[in-house]
């Protein structure tokens, strides 16, 4: 673990802006670009943000200073009055295409030296006065590569860095320990020193911006993300922008140190070199770097943040030591998000992992009904099923033998589980989020944040990650909530998570059951996305209100199953709410009258064919031809030796329908909706996504 005392200052500079009552100190932020001779195009094709003309390509990222160089560093201009030098950081991918390096790529040592006729430039404000920069060093942000490889599990056919594929310098699959050419795109930070005019930035530097202590970082954090996304293309509009997010997940190496930093904010194509800053204190959090990208899941990419720590520990050399004190910050909504998430378990179903949330002081855990699909196949009866639940607080540890009390019909996706006996001292360190009999916040706009485990298997041993949103639309029937959208972004794994409302006054509030999001798929051949890919919208997120959940607290309060039974009602307007169904317009005033009248006797002979289908097993026979002929197969096979042993035969032949019917129709589910992680035989996330229905997580 890190002491408090190795949680030391890191110097910087910043742009100073008064206000009548208190300075607030913004990172000194700016637009880096490298440009040099590309006759063949090759250094430009790896980039999404690219000019080349003529033979000649530029590229641009984000990057940050932080501080006057070391003596060692700053030989020329320490005594200099007219000129003030400074140290920018940027991500090292803006620099490797322009590296003069052997071919082919090995384990050497990155060189620090360019290609002949490369430059390059740093902007700090919209004056369009680019100051030129020296490359120092490319160094190796410390723990990075760790934490990179934790998440990808080394695996290059499933992730991949950046904005484009095919980085020739971001192999994933490198050795523990190794930092080369074959994975500087990943890990490398370039040391740019920059030398200013003194007269026109003296006035505008302040020593320090950061801490004399890095704190480590508390999920739930609200943060601002800082960059120049875009800024090759327009300076003025793109330089130094703002988004925001939140710190939705930490990622620990062997000895519990902080290597990476996960946020649940968008991070677009020239933001990496940024900086992430607390967004109520201005507390210096890490350097953004690319994303870590799902192939051939458009759409589905996890935002990384170098911390602060690594970075000081990786470039205290290169900057003179200062200091200065500063509190350090105190999120009350941070504290209250970290207290909520010690609700959410890991449930773990052959092999694949989603969420749960502990709902009473006797153990109940509430879930989606699909997590249980996978072995409700195999063994129908519910009172012989069993998954494992993982619980993160106070520590790590999995409860094997945890039963299944109830599954709901698809309409409600809706189960209930239970630890085992002599497990109630487990509900007394966790936190029990009772379900609320009416949500005061459920409108539209409202602040949320969405808990559940992630897309990484259970092996990494990962927090359940944090990702806020607000309220998008309520779907009501009757004006009963039956769906929640929200724009918080999940992944595989968060199934049965939890849906938590952030008013601006009072404490959050339990606002729903999370379920799935939705996939997009488009075979028209002008469509903008992909071809051939899943295209989720990780972005929009479906959830079940707890005020759809009244008869589950009656339940706990009860135990009489009555009130569970009340899940398994068929509900036609539900159903077609949560399978999303595609609903045909209308048009009252179209076509001839003829026309009209025709149109209206085709549709009555549709669903007359649709219910005679039904009725006759052709809908059946249409979607599961093989379980139908097998049947018959055994039918024909049938010896009849005398009376008893036909009516015998006949309760043995219904019970096995019954069962191969509920096998069918779990099976049904699985194929049409996609479950929550899937590991493969070899080890390998899969995620599997439906068109027709929400996605589930």
């Amino acid at each position: 673990m890190r002491t408090n005392s190795e949680y030391n200052e890191i110097p910087s500079l910043s742009i100073k802006k008064r206000n009548e009552e208190e300075i607030i100190s913004y990172p000194l932020t700016c637009l880096v670009r490298c440009h040099g001779p590309d006759p063949n195009s090759e250094r430009a094709k790896y980039h999404l943000l690219n000019y080349t003309k003529h033979g000649h390509t530029t590229l641009s990222a984000s990057g940050v200073s932080f501080g006057i160089p070391s003596d060692s560093y700053n030989l020329d201009t320490d005594e200099d009055p007219k000129h003030v030098s400074l140290i920018v950081i940027a991500h090292a991918n803006i620099i490797t295409p322009f590296l003069n390096y052997k071919s082919p790529i090995n384990e050497e040592e990155i060189p620090n030296r360019l290609i002949p006729g490369t430059g390059i430039e740093v902007l700090f404000d919209d004056s369009e006065l680019w100051y030129p920069a020296q490359l120092i060093d490319i160094v190796e942000a410390r723990g990075v590569m760790d934490g990179v490889q934790k998440l990808s599990q080394k695996d290059n056919e499933t992730w991949e860095i950046g904005f484009s594929r095919g980085l020739p310098f971001a192999d994933l699959s490198t050795p523990t320990g190794e930092f080369s050419m074959r994975n500087v795109d990943i890990a490398g930070l370039a040391v740019l020193k920059v030398v200013l005019p003194r007269n026109e930035w003296q006035s505008k530097l302040m020593d320090v911006l950061l801490p004399n202590a890095i704190h480590p970082p508390t999920q739930g954090t609200r943060l601002l993300l800082i960059g120049s996304p875009f800024g090759i293309l327009n300076p003025k509009v793109f330089l130094n922008s703002v988004t925001h997010g939140m710190l939705s997940n930490v990622v620990e190496g062997q000895l519990n140190e902080i290597n990476l930093l996960m946020t649940d904010a968008r991070v677009l194509a020239g933001y990496e070199g940024g900086v992430a800053i607390e967004r109520h204190s201005k507390r210096f959090i890490g350097i953004i770097m690319p994303p870590l990208r799902r192939k051939n899941r458009h759409g589905v990419e996890v935002g990384l943040i170098i911390p602060a720590l690594s970075i000081k520990q990786t470039i205290s050399k290169y900057i003179k030591s200062q200091s200065k004190e500063l509190t350090e910050s105190n999120d009350e909504m941070s504290r209250l998000i970290c207290e909520a998430k010690r609700s959410v378990v890991m449930i773990s179903v052959k092999n694949t992992w989603a969420s749960g949330i502990i709902v009473s002081h006797s153990g109940h855990i509430i879930t989606n009904a699909h997590v249980l699909y996978p072995i409700l196949k195999d063994e129908p009866d519910i009172t012989k099923c069993f998954v494992n639940v993982r619980i993160d607080h106070p520590y790590k540890q999995w409860i094997n033998n945890v039963k299944v009390i109830f599954v709901s019909h698809p309409c409600w996706d809706i189960a209930l589980l239970k630890f085992p006996d002599g497990y109630d001292y487990i509900t007394r360190e966790l936190i029990v989020a009772e379900i609320p009999i009416t949500s005061q916040n459920l409108e539209k706009a409202v602040s949320v944040v969405a808990i559940g485990h992630s897309i990484f298997e259970p092996s990494i041993n990962l927090q359940p990650t944090i990702s806020q949103g607000i309220i998008s639309n309520v779907a009501k029937v009757n004006k009963k909530p039956i769906l929640i959208q929200a724009s918080s972004s999940i992944h595989n794994g968060s199934s049965g998570g939890l849906l938590l409302s952030l008013p601006p006054k009072s404490r959050p509030q339990f606002l729903g059951v999370l379920a799935s999001n939705i996939q997009l798929s488009m075979n028209n051949s002008n469509s903008l996305l992909p071809k051939n890919e899943n295209n989720t919208v990780i972005h929009l997120t479906l959830a079940i209100p707890c005020e759809a959940l009244h008869d589950i607290n009656i339940y706990l309060d009860t135990e009489d199953p009555h009130w569970l039974h009340q899940f398994e009602k068929e509900d036609p307007t539900a159903t077609s709410i949560w399978g999303l169904e595609f609903v045909p317009p209308v048009y009252n005033n179209f076509g001839t009258a003829e026309q009209h009248q025709r149109n209206q006797r085709a549709l009555a002979a549709s669903k007359e064919k649709e219910e005679n289908d039904k009725k006759s097993g052709g809908l059946f026979k249409a979607l599961f031809p093989r379980a139908l002929s097998a049947k018959r197969r055994e039918r024909k096979k049938l010896v009849v030796i005398n009376t008893k042993e036909i009516e015998l035969q006949r309760e043995r032949e219904r019970e096995r329908e019954l069962i191969n019917k509920k096998k069918l129709e779990y099976s049904n589910i699985i194929n049409t909706r996609s479950l929550s992680g899937i590991i493969e035989n070899d080890e390998r996330i899969n995620i599997s996504t439906n068109i027709l229905y929400g996605s589930k997580i």
